[in-house]
């Protein structure tokens, strides 16, 4: 490691506001343990206040007592009761599609995505930009589509500038009217060689050698094998006052564009609010990826894809306790729950989201 390279520290995990490391729920409880304690003693004796105390302190031992993730012996047990009560009703399987005792006839996404509602708008750049309503809460979300420029070849004073850049832009959100969340998936997957042979398709010139044009068809056809293709996406909630969605979209239309200039000193490259066709795209080869390839072909012969945001979910999923499967794909999802101890630099962490041979050849990641 060099003498001027920039490392990075000091990591801090968020303290909670209770007794002992609790939370406002625990804490409370804990003191209503104390309390009946010291009532069952004014009221039945000492002996029944010891044997209060002993289940209370127990109860306190449940809730404080955590694991390495810092998950508590309570929660654990709630989880598998509240997993073992979903399997039983027979809530982790979901069918769908015209056959599928669902009754709409429809593909729509499953769980706490089925409520969500899609519109389009135009930002003050006339880009289109999809906005998706959760009538729940009462929030909407854009998203955001970049492809990161990469650290390969690139000297550590370019990736520090990125990094403190990335951590100005994340400063900069706390301003944001109304901004609630903020979150990035990066997409790791196979690339299915349809974007490289758009390009070519459409700049080579048909006073080409044939010479020429057998050597892209080649470059074509054998340089996406082995390859993969990277995507980032960002992903912004808003809450407002009103849920009339064309309202919301006027109000954001105005603050896009900077949201989206400003991201190109990160290192996130061009940066583009997602469309409503464009994000039903990036669902659906979500919960199925073997639908990119089809994308990706309808493009180059000029189709256009009518993928509605009602038939962008899965034809069958089941959830277990280690993994979701979804169509021909199978969703595990690996938590950080500690951070690095001591320093580390910018690349300290870049291995950890990045798939292995293995996996590009087998299925998509998103790391989130």
């Amino acid at each position: 490691m060099s003498a001027g390279t920039r490392n990075y520290g000091n990591w801090r995990r968020p303290s909670t506001k209770g007794l002992l490391g609790l939370g406002w729920l625990s804490t409370a409880l804990l003191f209503a343990a104390l309390i009946a304690t010291f009532l069952t003693v004014a009221i039945a004796g000492l002996l029944a206040g010891l044997a209060a105390m002993g289940v209370s302190a127990i109860a306190a031992g449940l809730v404080v007592t955590k694991n390495a993730d810092h998950v508590s012996i309570i929660e654990r047990v709630w989880e598998r009761i509240m997993w073992a009560k979903t399997k039983a009703t027979k809530r982790n399987v979901y069918r769908s599609g015209p056959l599928a005792a669902t009754g709409w006839g429809r593909t729509q996404a499953p769980g706490v995505a089925a409520p969500l509602r899609l519109s389009e708008h135009v930002d003050s750049l006339g880009r289109p930009f999809a906005l998706i309503y959760s009538p729940p809460g009462g929030l909407h979300t854009l998203v955001i589509e970049t492809e990161p420029d990469g650290a390969a070849l690139v000297d550590d004073e370019q990736i520090d500038q990125w990094v403190g850049s990335w951590g100005w832009w994340l400063s900069h959100l706390a301003g944001e009217p109304g901004l609630v969340g903020a979150s990035v998936t990066v997409e790791t997957a196979p690339d299915t060689g349809g974007r490289l042979g758009r390009e070519v398709a459409a700049n080579i010139s048909g006073d080409a050698p044939q010479f020429a044009r057998q050597v892209l068809a080649d470059t074509v056809e054998n340089y996406p094998a082995g390859s993969s293709v990277v995507r980032a996406y960002l992903a912004l909630t808003f809450v407002s006052s009103t849920k009339k969605a064309d309202r919301v979209g006027r109000e954001l239309a105005s603050r896009l564009p900077e949201l989206t200039g400003t991201l190109a000193s990160t290192g996130a490259g061009v940066a583009a609010p997602l469309d409503a066709a464009r994000l039903c795209e990036v669902i659906r080869t979500a919960y199925d990826p073997a639908v990119a390839s089809l994308i990706d072909e309808a493009r180059m012969a000029g189709d256009h894809v009518p993928l509605e945001f009602s038939d962008v979910g899965p034809t069958a999923a089941e959830a277990s306790w280690d993994s979701y499967r979804h169509d021909d794909a199978t969703s595990r999802t690996w938590v950080m729950t500690g951070a690095p101890h001591g320093l580390i630099s910018a690349r300290g962490l870049e291995k950890a989201p990045r798939p292995s041979a293995r996996h590009r050849a087998q299925a998509r990641h998103f790391d989130v």
